[in-house]
């Protein structure tokens, strides 16, 4: 607009109330578009500066979970190495002590159950994965036999199989340090294949 046509605007302006009027609502309604589009405009960037800072809190958790998560990893396959060399540690003891027994001699009667029963337990401990029922019967026939129990009186003759066998079970059963307690009062009083037993038990624990 020239600056004699913005004259004549003013002039018409000033002497026509309705003209007036009308553009004090113009006015108005500029004003108020202006103001919201500021609102916005403001709005509109705190929601940008949150979405930022919801960003860079996301990244700084990731950041810590990520050297969190390789040291958790780091952990379990270190932890599941040293597990499984010890379980093939037990495995290979165990390999070489255990031999399947061959039932030798008959005494007849009574005896003869028993010798089965035991010879049955003894080639369990090297067939068997789990061999938990095993333990639970030869230990029990031992403490038995500690306690002298009349009833397992038969069994003292076969003691020194029952030790043996009961200690690779447990020795399969990766619990060394009961089979090594087993052993202990055997290899103290002279046996010497409990001795090396106890003394390989520590070479690899």
């Amino acid at each position: 607009m020239s600056p004699e046509e913005n004259d004549a605007f003013l002039n018409d302006l000033k002497n026509d109330k309705d003209l007036r009027e009308e553009a004090q609502m113009m006015a108005l309604m500029i004003r108020e578009m202006k103001e919201e589009q500021i609102k916005q405009s403001g709005k509109l960037t705190e929601d940008v500066l949150a979405e930022e800072k919801q960003a860079k809190k996301a990244k700084t958790i990731s950041m810590v979970r990520w050297p969190l998560s390789i040291a958790a990893m780091f952990i379990l396959i270190f932890g599941a190495t040293l597990l499984w060399n010890r379980q093939s540690d037990s495995e290979i003891l165990f390999n070489e002590y255990y031999q399947p027994y061959v039932v030798q001699g008959e005494r007849g009667g009574d005896d003869d159950v028993i010798k089965e029963e035991l010879a049955n337990l003894y080639n369990k401990v090297g067939k068997e994965d789990d061999v938990t029922p095993i333990i639970t019967r030869l230990q029990t026939i031992y403490d038995n036999i500690l306690s002298n129990n009349v009833d397992y009186a038969e069994y003292i003759y076969y003691e020194k199989d029952i030790v043996k066998y009961l200690a690779l079970a447990y020795i399969k059963n990766d619990d060394l340090d009961k089979a090594k307690s087993l052993l202990k009062p055997y290899a103290e009083d002279g046996d010497d294949e409990a001795a090396e037993v106890i003394k390989a038990i520590d070479s690899i624990k």
